[in-house]
């Protein structure tokens, strides 16, 4: 169609990659976004987009900029957070061997400069669309310091109908597949307390120390993480639900008995439980040991859970419309047909789907074999920007029509 090849020629790989360094070079870590909010809605604007920071708090806006439709077909959002983790040791910013280098550049400031290139080449190529374009820029995803409160309140805005948005990409993840399903995780703190006070341990039996509680605790943790490995996998994602261990501290010397011991860890689960389900079982089964190590080890035990929901679980519909045009639009560009995959690392797909209420997915420029976030070397390939760049504005003019 030669309305698609008018805005594909205007898609610069040049300017992807320059947009993308100059994101990089703009610390954007968590809770300290708004630089790099301002620069990305700068850049939208002098494209020809309509522009808004909306402040979800202060120094924390979400950028918001449309391309406004005929009002006469459905309205499209790309979206991806723009915060990162700390930079700490990571390769400093530069382009060098058809890739850009540093904090961000694979997650995801790459996939913002793609999803903004799109946009411009529609802008440039003076089509216009049927339906609005939003292109969309959150703060507050990574944790642990991120709690999701700026796709939150894009998805809120949606649900209350001030944003019209009827389909979602959330342009992260992966390359040779689009994601529908994601995994839950939940953060759980359990502290094992003992008497109130710490006293030499030669007054009491080992049998009265919470370390020894924690050891149970431990062993009905891995107890239920094998539960779970008992169960059948799902079949989109490629590892199975688990509960796992980071962190496990008390006791202040060698000889005094520890008020309480805490343990940290994580768990995840599938598309068919969500966090209050997991979050009682989790608490019930603790409960239970509670009452046994009271009965058989010491009264004084008391234990006491705390779990802070990550991300929730979803499964998108793979026959929803923006499923099949995502599918289809992949196809005109790289002449390969994909399939609907699920993951288990922490999105934004359940804000925007549940919270939101609307069909969306996860597209972004990373493969199997080339995951560098989070990493000292972390980068994204210069090539793999273009190429979903033209499937995101290949993808707009087909979901959002194009004006006669």
């Amino acid at each position: 169609m030669k309305t698609y090849g008018e805005v594909l020629k205007n898609v610069d790989r040049e300017e992807i990659a320059n947009l993308t360094l100059d994101l990089v070079e703009i610390p954007s870590p968590t809770g300290k976004e708004l630089e790099a909010a301002k620069f990305y809605a700068k850049f939208l604007e002098e494209a020809g987009l309509e522009v808004q920071l909306d402040y979800i708090e202060e120094d924390r806006p979400n950028v918001i900029a449309r391309i406004p439709g005929k009002g006469e077909g459905p309205n499209l959002m790309l979206g991806g957070h723009i915060d990162t983790i700390p930079i700490e040791k990571c390769v400093s910013p530069k382009i060098e061997g058809g890739r850009v280098y540093g904090r961000g550049a694979c997650d995801m400031k790459g996939s913002l400069a793609a999803m903004a290139e799109a946009a411009k080449a529609i802008v440039k190529s003076g089509i216009k669309l049927k339906g609005d374009l939003f292109i969309v820029g959150w703060v507050d995803h990574e944790a642990p310091i991120g709690r999701g409160a700026g796709p939150k309140a894009i998805a809120r805005k949606i649900s209350q109908g001030e944003l019209k948005v009827d389909a979602a990409v959330i342009t992260e993840g992966p390359m040779d597949s689009v994601q529908v399903a994601q995994g839950g995780m939940a953060v759980f703190t359990v502290s094992v307390a003992g008497p109130p006070q710490s006293i030499h341990t030669t007054l009491v039996p080992l049998r009265s120390n919470p370390i020894l509680w924690t050891a149970e605790l431990i062993k009905e943790i891995q107890e239920m993480d094998e539960e779970l490995n008992r169960r059948e996998w799902h079949p989109l994602i490629p590892q199975r639900p688990s509960l796992q261990l980071g962190i496990v501290r008390g006791g202040d010397f060698f000889n005094r008995l520890p008020t309480a011991v805490e343990v940290v860890g994580t768990v995840r689960w599938d598309p068919d439980e969500d966090f209050q389900s997991v979050k009682r079982r989790f608490e019930e089964r603790v409960k239970r040991l509670e009452h046994r190590i009271w009965h058989e080890y010491d009264r004084t035990v008391n234990i006491s859970v705390d779990m802070v929901l990550v991300r929730d679980s979803c499964e998108v519909p793979r026959n929803e419309e923006v499923v099949k045009a995502l599918l289809k639009a992949v196809e005109a560009i790289t002449g390969k047909k994909l399939d609907v995959s699920g993951s288990r690392a922490v999105g934004d797909l359940s804000i925007i789907y549940k919270e939101g209420g609307i069909p969306a997915v996860c597209y972004g420029p990373t493969t199997r074999t080339d995951k560098t976030a989070h990493s000292d070397m972390e980068s994204v390939s210069i090539e793999n920007l273009e190429t979903i760049s033209k499937i995101y504005s290949t993808l707009a003019l087909s979901f959002c029509g194009v004006k006669g």
